[in-house]
């Protein structure tokens, strides 16, 4: 666990071991979700890293499972707005 700093714009900087571990580079996009006194940040999976898992034996049920995983969540966010 580490602590940051929040800036003057809301902003803050997310260590750079965790980065790398999750993959996040400039530009990536993360949903952010209160929990009761929590703040969570979830990466959104780039489809570029899901390419070529068409290929992948049993595909197109893992493709579903994402899709259906991400529509869930995004609509429990707009039924929160």
């Amino acid at each position: 666990m580490e602590i940051v700093k929040l800036s003057a714009k809301g902003q803050i900087v997310i260590p750079a071991w965790i980065r790398k571990e999750l993959g996040l580079s400039k530009g990536d996009k993360l949903l952010i979700e209160r929990r009761q006194e929590k703040v969570i940040l979830k990466p959104v999976v780039k489809l570029s890293k899901l390419r070529g898992v068409d290929k992948l034996e049993g595909a197109s049920e893992k493709i579903e499972k994402i899709r259906k995983e991400w529509d869930e969540e995004f609509e429990e966010r707009l039924e929160e707005l």
